[in-house]
């Protein structure tokens, strides 16, 4: 499978970045991948100039133009849309613009990934803090739905915990309420599966029975593995033995 032509995708993204932050004088040096991603992933970047301007950009205008016009522009929307929904939450990230249908920019977090960190290594206090902030995501409405990928959650160089990678997320809005509640629950215990493998205090026995009782559930469920990212995973097996 051929791959993505990074110097063409910079170009774009430099003109777009020209465009939309009229403001500041765009360099191509201050553009850097940070991650190709395959044909149906967004490839990712980072702006960082010296004039306070550092920014994340999510672009799929190097995909096929099948991917580009489909799981492109709705990944680019979901992530986008609710990130800004989210614009309140201290755990996530602020100054969301879409560049393109296929392309959103957004402030990038200094930090690291908690799966980066070795086990035991991370404060009790991260994980209360990440926990609130996932209860503050809910009462507006929206799931993450892969909170359990230890690389989906960052810690700033400050220490605080954000959460990133909103392209699977849902609102909850008009789903009925026991649904609600699986999902909701879903996000927890990814939240208590970062705590019991990064934190330096185990899970206190009341979000340890929780964890448990909803790994029965998971195992009945569904959602498990997210149907969408299933269907991309095959597409992906597929087009690759072609």
């Amino acid at each position: 499978m051929a791959k993505k032509n990074i110097k063409e995708i910079k170009s774009k993204i430099l003109s777009m970045l020209a465009e939309h932050y009229s403001d500041f004088k765009i360099r191509k040096e201050c553009l850097s991948l940070i991650h190709e991603g395959q044909f149906a992933n967004a490839a990712v970047f980072r702006y960082k100039d010296d004039n306070n301007l550092d920014i994340t950009i999510k672009d799929f205008s190097g995909s096929p133009w099948i991917i580009r016009n489909t799981l492109g522009k709705i990944f680019i929307n979901i992530e986008g849309h609710s990130m800004i929904k989210l614009s309140d939450n201290p755990s996530v990230t602020k100054g969301v613009v879409f560049l393109s249908p296929y392309t959103v920019a957004f402030n990038f977090i200094e930090g690291k990934a908690i799966k980066e960190f070795s086990h035991g290594e991370i404060p009790k206090e991260f994980f209360l803090t990440l926990e609130e902030n996932v209860k503050k995501m809910h009462k507006r409405n929206i799931v993450h739905l892969d909170l359990r990928n230890l690389g989906n959650v960052i810690m700033s160089k400050e220490g605080y915990p954000y959460i990133i990678d909103f392209q699977s997320c849902i609102s909850t809005k008009h789903l009925p309420k026991k649904l609600r509640k699986i999902l909701r629950d879903s996000d927890m215990t990814g939240v208590y599966k970062c705590w019991k493998n990064r934190c330096s205090e185990p899970l206190d026995k009341e979000r340890e029975d929780f964890f448990n009782e909803f790994q029965k559930i998971r195992k009945l469920w569904v959602l498990r593995g997210y149907p969408l990212h299933r269907f991309v995973k095959h597409l992906k097996e597929k087009l690759s033995h072609k």
